[in-house]
């Protein structure tokens, strides 16, 4: 009977469908030249993680949580990944390329392992198979058992050397501006990788093809783009939290009118220092004008949102 429930167990059928998905990515993907052929092959671990969340039925917060670093984040990174960059690439083993791709870890070095270290290693891996099994006979909820595991998983890995925690925030209460708040200052993880995937490629395309010199409007655009696939990704995560309810397209909304204002504040910073010659106001009034912006556009189109489906189950 016991043996029976672990093979059904709904943590198992999830954590067979993640390794899965990750080891064609990493052992046979990964043998297929970068570029498009690539991320081609990949279309099916892309679904596959875009399911991930469904697996917790009564829990809106488990499903905004996949929903953000695996259906998005892991996806994004093994975009990434297909083109040959990103940290999933610098990964020397498959622990490390399963650890990168699921938790907000980036590759601290490409030295490779001493003796001890791999046996350290080894020992880890027993620890954490000995703790899963432990978790799959005695939490029979998959909330509580995939919760325990992420937990248990994520201090272990911290701990290791060749692992680099990215901090989700960085004293927003000190942006200056909207470029700082949203590009290094707020939820770090997602414009670390927007940046690599989304504004960066755009950014050197428009250079290259329409001769922006000073890069101006480059940078305007993938500044916008950037924005855009973010709201979308945040409308593909409220998609998750309410089980599939129809987007109101509100977070979408946000994230348009961040990136038009980021792209009015730069316009309005070049005119008012460089061409006027002023000088940048007062820390105080540009904190102040900042935060006092993203909280009440923040709360219309993005709080009210989340209390509207507060709670929300779903009957799958």
């Amino acid at each position: 009977m016991a043996s029976a429930y672990i093979f059904s167990s709904p943590l198992i059928k999830l954590l067979s469908i993640l390794f899965i998905s990750y080891g064609f990515s990493y052992f046979i993907a990964k043998k297929l030249p970068k570029g498009i052929l690539r991320l081609i092959s990949m279309l099916g671990v892309f679904y596959a993680l875009f399911t991930v969340p469904w697996y917790f039925p009564s829990s809106i917060f488990l499903r905004g949580f996949t929903s953000f670093f695996i259906s998005w984040i892991s996806s994004f990174k093994l975009v990434l990944f297909a083109f040959d960059q990103g940290d999933l690439a610098l990964s020397n083993t498959f622990t490390d390329f399963v650890a990168v791709a699921v938790f907000p870890l980036k590759i601290k070095s490409r030295s490779s392992s001493s003796p001890s270290s791999s046996y350290s290693s080894l020992l880890r891996n027993i620890l954490l198979i000995l703790v899963l099994s432990t978790i799959i006979f005695f939490f029979r909820d998959i909330t509580l058992s995939f919760s325990t595991l992420c937990v248990v998983i994520f201090c272990d890995l911290c701990t290791m050397p060749q692992f680099e925690l990215i901090p989700l925030i960085n004293q927003p209460h000190k942006s200056t501006s909207l470029q700082v708040f949203w590009g290094k200052r707020w939820n770090r993880i997602s414009s670390n990788v927007l940046r690599e995937t989304i504004y960066d490629p755009i950014n050197a395309a428009m250079k290259r093809y329409l001769d922006d010199n000073n890069g101006g409007f480059a940078r305007v655009l993938a500044l916008i783009m950037a924005l855009i696939v973010s709201g979308i990704m945040h409308e593909i995560m409220f998609y998750h939290m309410t089980c599939g309810m129809k987007p109101t397209w509100e977070v979408t909304y946000f994230f348009v009118l961040q990136g038009f204002c980021m792209a009015l504040e730069i316009g309005i910073k070049r005119l008012w220092v460089r061409t006027l010659g002023w000088s940048t106001p007062h820390p105080i009034l540009s904190v102040g004008l900042t935060l006092g912006f993203v909280l009440t556009s923040s709360y219309w189109l993005l709080v009210l949102p989340v209390w509207r489906i507060a709670g929300m189950g779903c009957d799958l």
